[in-house]
């Protein structure tokens, strides 16, 4: 990695641009005081698809030392606009240039994480090293598990029984968020203050406003941009600034704003006083505190940690990232499913390659499995059968299809519509772009609204051009789709090659995702005659095809 950065901070500023790498010409647009002393910095001009993404480490810096400015983190963008974060206001005139910067801030805590886990002696860490023999825990009854159906009342039990280690299979649509919110009720009812956690935003945030929903104090920890506008409410900035000290607050920034020099200085200090102790505030009367693990090893070391951290999506989680928590906690509870996409990292280690919750499956450790789905009919249930077999079932107000077929194949095979590679390395294939166009436009004249429907993609370059072909549409790769659904999921595969070269598309778990995001239609397109390489893929297609829904792409066309 460092290696990569090295030789692309040494390309010229046109080639480091091509390659993703910077971002210029750029201008200063407006700078603000924000909370704690900080200064976020909007800047003006042509930002890629894609290219950078809330939450990156970057460095802002002129145009004529692009290696010697400001280090920051993005907060906000659009193809337009670039706002970051960073400690002082940038001086100069610019134009400006915006690199990547490598951190490894938190890599070297989950680095430091794995070399002291042996030492740390505490249950929790005995039972994860395998010093001490998996066990099934005595089920704890508790009245917040009264409204789950079955199966989520005895995984809800059997985790809160467990004195170390917890585990819940949540297969899709099963409920799994309903049974951690349950979960969550009853800790706080127990006298607990548990962290509720994950490894994306978009889990966290699912998971702290529905936690709100059933009577919970949830304060949200984060960089507001990365967090969804339904949850702002429930951030750390958001009750402080509504709180008690916000006129106080605000006050100080107004006279900071317009203050320079020493006195300045001594404004903005104040500034930072007055935050810190309305941060012990908001935090010290919270039920559940919510946050992605990133944000907890670089924001929440002054937290005072709990007896129990709840993580949701964990299998998405590198085991390192839960080393560092099992550092602070006594007790995890884990949910997730193996069967959906692992952490993404880029390490062939295989400690960080596998989730800590599959090692542990793989150990013994009891894994009840939620069983009844309220996500899709039992037509689109049917698609992933290899994965769940007969253990899952689709609840009665699910079951029945909308309309028959409920799932579709467009076929490109001998089309001539072969991939094509961009200049990031990053594939994409036009000739399915034209056949998704036409499908969106069949989906909006048969009365489906554009909110109903996401595309996703396992290439970025696909989903860049998907973007600037369709506007506005809510579109995302399978990674980052993944805890998401739609009533209409429209897949485009990519991959279509002599070689029947399938790279990470021929992953199991990234097919499980996309298929199983639909709530009423599934509609794939792609090349079997590449994709058949993989018999997942080959299986699906046939079962689709059983149903009816199979189509060349030659006759959708005509």
């Amino acid at each position: 990695m460092e290696d990569e950065h090295a030789r692309l901070a040494a390309l010229p500023l046109a080639a480091r641009a091509a390659a993703g790498f910077s971002v210029y010409p750029l201008t200063i647009e407006a700078t603000e005081l924000r909370s704690k002393g900080r200064v976020n910095v909007v800047l003006r001009g042509r930002v890629p698809a894609d290219l950078l993404t809330a939450g990156d480490p970057v460095l802002l810096a002129p145009l004529g030392r692009p290696d010697e400015g400001h280090a920051g983190r993005v907060e906000g963008l659009d193809e337009h606009t670039l706002e970051l974060r960073v400690d002082d206001p940038p001086q100069g005139a610019g134009p400006w240039v915006v690199s990547r910067r490598l951190d490894f801030y938190v890599h070297g805590l989950q680095v430091a994480a794995l070399e002291r886990a042996e030492r740390l002696n505490t249950p929790l860490a005995n039972l994860l090293l395998g010093y001490e023999k998996p066990y099934r825990a005595d089920p704890y009854e508790h009245p917040a598990f009264e409204g789950l159906d079955p199966s989520q009342r005895a995984a809800a039990e059997l985790a809160l029984g467990a004195t170390e280690v917890g585990l819940v299979h949540g297969p899709p649509g099963t409920g799994k968020t309903v049974t951690l919110v349950a979960i969550l009720r009853a800790l706080r009812d127990l006298g607990e203050r548990p962290w509720a956690l994950a490894d994306s935003n978009a889990a966290v945030d699912h998971l702290a406003q529905k936690a709100q929903a059933a009577g919970l104090d949830v304060v949200r920890l984060g960089a507001s941009a990365r967090i969804e506008s339904a949850v702002q409410h429930l951030t750390l900035e958001w009750r402080i600034l509504n709180g008690p000290r916000s006129a106080v607050i605000r006050e100080l920034r107004r006279q900071a704003g317009r203050t320079t020099g020493p006195e300045g200085i001594e404004l903005r200090d104040a500034i930072r006083s007055e935050w810190a102790a309305a941060k012990r505030e908001v935090l010290a009367s919270a039920d559940v505190i919510a946050m992605t693990l990133g944000t907890l090893h670089t924001r929440g070391t002054e937290l005072v940690a709990p007896r129990t951290a709840v993580v949701d999506e964990a299998s998405q989680v590198p085991e390192p990232a839960l080393w560092l928590l099992a550092a602070r906690v006594k007790r995890f509870i884990l949910a997730g499913d193996p069967m959906q996409l692992g952490p993404v990292v880029k390490s062939r280690d295989p400690r960080i390659e596998k989730s800590l919750l599959q090692r542990l499956v793989e150990a013994g450790f009891p894994f009840p499995m939620l069983t009844t789905q309220y996500r899709f009919n039992t037509e689109l249930q049917a698609l992933s059968k290899d994965t769940y077999g007969k253990k899952l079932a689709a609840h009665p107000s699910v079951a029945e299809p909308v309309a028959s077929p409920a799932a579709q194949w467009i076929d490109t095979a001998g089309m001539g519509q072969d991939e094509e590679r961009d200049a990031l390395d990053s594939l994409y294939n036009v000739g399915e772009l034209r056949l998704l166009k036409r499908i969106w436009e069949e989906l909006l004249a048969a009365g489906v609204r554009p909110a109903q429907v996401g595309i996703v993609t396992p290439y970025r370059a696909q989903l860049s051009r998907l973007r600037e072909m369709l506007p506005g549409v809510d579109a995302g790769t399978v990674n980052a789709f993944q805890g998401r659904e739609k009533d209409v999921i429209i897949a485009t595969f990519v991959r279509s090659n002599a070689e029947q070269d399938l790279g990470f598309v021929a992953d199991p778990r990234r097919l499980n995702v996309a298929v199983t995001r639909a709530r009423q239609r599934f509609v794939g397109i792609g090349d079997v005659a590449t994709l058949g390489a993989s018999p997942h893929f080959q299986r699906l297609v046939d079962r689709i095809a059983a149903l009816g829904g199979y189509r060349s792409g030659w006759e959708f066309e005509s």
